[in-house]
């Protein structure tokens, strides 16, 4: 029995679900575990849909958002975890809590770095998002995309390819793209949301943020910093403002962009984009962390924002000077 043949068996012979992603959810993790949950409740299973902390409400037009449970609220056990977006345990943070709670764990993912943690593995890196990959297996076991389903797995794709402007953007990816569309999702509004729909306040954390940049190794590589002190400040969250890291990675000669996000005291989230070649998945790597080439993040603690800078730079450095020697 190929996997395929056992996803279909077990959907169609258990009743129990749960689905969850990584920590802190983006566009890919929230379009996909949506469109996971719609579809299920679609086949009359009975699912509970987790996140940490609070989902974004920038995806709140998706349906099935205001069912979104948070994991204090259950301590159910479940036939099948559905583990969507996410590359290893850890990520999960205290929704790893359900791996205990079930019989089998079903993990989907597109990261190069997942350790394959589940009794069934779907992982393809070549996918431009978890979203496509879903696509795909709902079309090869004949289960009807709706509406709603496809608005999630549009939101999916658009997310993870920075709305088609990243390199995982593949001619399969836009002939999925104009398959949902046909389905009739009001992809222009949806897309809009997505990619430049901000509040006032977010224009002003932008503001703080960008202040706070900093130029290394000749304009190619940049930093900036967000602290709560400036969500606090700005009375905002952070999704309010749109990716604040691609606005780093976005300057004309910078090839590697980093976010340092506070999320606690002593402990920051990294998030790594780079343009063309340099692999930031190596450096987030070093810390506990991954992703892709081009996208990837790591959480650092116990040391102060400017340590970090000051840190990740050196390891950069070190980095730059080992590509600068193989390619020559």
């Amino acid at each position: 029995m190929n996997k395929l043949e056992e996803l279909k068996k077990i959907i169609d012979s258990l009743n129990n679900f749960a689905i969850v992603s990584h920590t802190s959810p983006d566009g890919d993790s929230m379009g996909s575990i949506l469109s996971l949950y719609n579809l299920l409740i679609d086949l009359n299973k009975n699912v509970d849909v987790f996140v940490e902390g609070q989902a974004p409400y920038k995806f709140s037009y998706l349906s099935g958002f205001y069912n979104i449970k948070n994991i204090s609220q259950s301590n159910s056990r479940y036939d099948c975890l559905f583990v969507l977006d996410c590359g290893d345990e850890d990520r999960l943070g205290e929704c790893k809590d359900l791996l205990n709670r079930t019989d089998i764990i079903i993990n989907i993912d597109h990261h190069i770095t997942n350790n394959s943690f589940g009794n069934i593995n779907i992982i393809d890196a070549k996918a431009s998002s978890v979203g496509e990959i879903l696509f795909e297996l709902y079309k090869n076991l004949n289960y009807k995309i709706t509406k709603e389903i496809a608005e999630c797995l549009y939101t999916s794709i658009v997310s993870d390819t920075g709305g088609f402007k990243f390199s995982n953007t593949s001619s399969k990816t836009m002939r999925i793209v104009a398959d949902l569309i046909d389905t009739g999702i009001n992809f222009t509004n949806i897309y809009y949301r997505i990619m430049d729909l901000k509040t006032l306040n977010g224009i002003k954390l932008i503001s703080k943020v960008t202040s706070t940049l900093k130029i290394y190794l000749d304009g190619k590589v940049a930093t900036m910093k967000l602290t709560k002190q400036m969500l606090e400040e700005c009375q905002t969250k952070e999704d309010e403002a749109g990716e604040l890291v691609n606005i780093v990675r976005d300057i004309e000669s910078v090839e590697v962009g980093i976010l340092i996000k506070e999320v606690d005291i002593d402990t920051y989230k990294i998030s790594f984009r780079s343009k063309d070649y340099f692999d930031v998945k190596d450096i987030a790597l070093k810390y506990g962390g991954g992703g892709h080439i081009k996208a990837a993040g790591c959480t650092i603690k116990n040391k102060s924002i400017d340590e970090i800078e000051k840190e990740l730079i050196d390891e950069i450095k070190k980095a730059w000077v080992k590509y600068n020697e193989w390619n020559n």
